[in-house]
């Protein structure tokens, strides 16, 4: 139990501060309209965005990746999609 608690206490964390953090364009190693990659000031931490749903994504390099949260828990879907931008 106090290992799924700190889990979710790094979660938020990383969710806050990817956040608060200035993006910048990182370059990616693949071409797509549908995904943007950009960097945090965390080096370790980018943010992906899927432009035909709409959601972030955090990802970890070499953790993993998760969809970014807001403050009440549910997925930032708010990006522009396809065709909006």
């Amino acid at each position: 139990m106090k290992w799924l608690l700190v889990s979710l206490a790094a979660l938020v964390g990383y969710s806050a501060h990817a956040e608060n953090a200035e993006p910048k364009q990182a370059t990616s190693a693949y071409s797509s309209p549908r995904f943007t990659r950009d960097t945090t000031e965390d080096i370790n931490i980018q943010m992906e965005t899927d432009h035909e749903t709409g959601c972030r994504y955090l990802i970890a390099e070499g953790q993993g990746i998760t969809p970014l949260l807001k403050s009440n828990g549910t997925p930032d879907c708010n990006a522009p999609k396809l065709g909006q931008q």
